[in-house]
């Protein structure tokens, strides 16, 4: 009997740890259990927030089969277009401060372009110094140029690489080094070739096409960076217009400038077409695929 009882006692103590164990396993899964939970709700609703369409509560992967970098991309779009922003906002301040206090330079221009005759008087009576309104102007639309070609090549080629900073500054920087390098390769030739005149002809209509160019962008620009898409094609169309135009005149009168230095000799053309016209426009395309690559 007394045997019996020692191992009745011993089977409830070791049943007793047994149990207790087994409570312990429980609480302790059922603890993992919970965390797991937790994360799992975390994960969950980060997952909500990033594929979640938070204006109509829709999946945007399910929704006409919209990505969620899209949406970012155009919530950042207002942050990115504020240094553009500021860039035009000096840019008409400058012209402002042009027409107010050089306002005759300014009709000047605009008459040279429209009319030959008087253009060729401008240029016969111009000073041979550079003055403040021209410097603006001719930066004017190497900043415009820049801005226009950038938002071209991100809005209808869809060229991502160009969205910073960084890439303004290189598209300034290529647009203002060959059109000075263009300038002074056109200055090299005629003092060369004793074609002084035909050269600073052809300088002052290159000058005076691209600063109207400039001019005619610098409203465009504005609504291309604040206005909202269904506007830009028209605009676009119409700068390509206006651009062809300016081009039209400027090969109209570039070529009586050529006429002129195939009268003096052959070789002056040649050199003329390839070094003038031909290069600058190939290497600046290269180095802007470069660049956008």
């Amino acid at each position: 009997m007394r045997i019996f009882w020692i191992v009745f006692l011993l089977n409830f103590f070791f049943a007793s740890v047994a149990f207790s164990q087994t409570d312990v396993l429980s609480d302790e899964q059922q603890q993992g259990n919970d965390t797991a939970a937790a994360q799992a709700a975390v994960i969950d609703s980060a997952l909500k927030f990033g594929y979640v369409n938070t204006t109509g509560g829709k999946s945007l992967l399910l929704d006409e089969k919209k990505i969620v970098v899209n949406d970012i991309e155009q919530y950042n779009a207002p942050r990115r277009n504020a240094t553009v922003l500021v860039l035009l906002i000096i840019m008409l301040a400058a012209l402002t401060y042009l027409k107010t206090a050089f306002n005759k330079d300014l009709e000047d221009l605009l008459q040279s372009v429209v009319n030959r005759n008087i253009s060729q008087q401008i240029f016969r009576t111009q000073s041979k110094e550079i003055s403040f309104s021209s410097i603006v102007l001719n930066f004017n639309f190497t900043i415009a140029i820049s801005l226009y070609a950038r938002f071209v090549l991100i809005k209808y080629f869809h060229v991502s690489s160009l969205e910073n900073f960084s890439a303004i500054l290189i598209f300034i920087f290529l647009f203002t080094f060959f059109y000075l390098a263009k300038i002074i390769v056109v200055k090299f030739i005629g003092e060369m070739f004793d074609a002084r005149d035909v050269c600073d002809e052809y300088i002052f209509n290159f000058t005076i096409i691209c600063k109207s160019l400039g001019l005619a962008l610098l409203p465009a620009l504005f609504i291309f960076y604040t206005a909202p898409d269904r506007f830009f094609d028209f605009i676009f169309i119409a700068t390509v217009f206006i651009s062809a135009m300016l081009l039209l005149i400027f090969i109209w009168r570039g070529l009586s400038t050529g006429y002129k230095l195939m009268y003096t000799s052959v070789y002056h053309f040649f050199i003329y077409v390839c070094v003038v016209e031909v290069s600058p426009i190939f290497l600046l395309f290269k180095l802007l695929t470069k660049t956008i690559t």
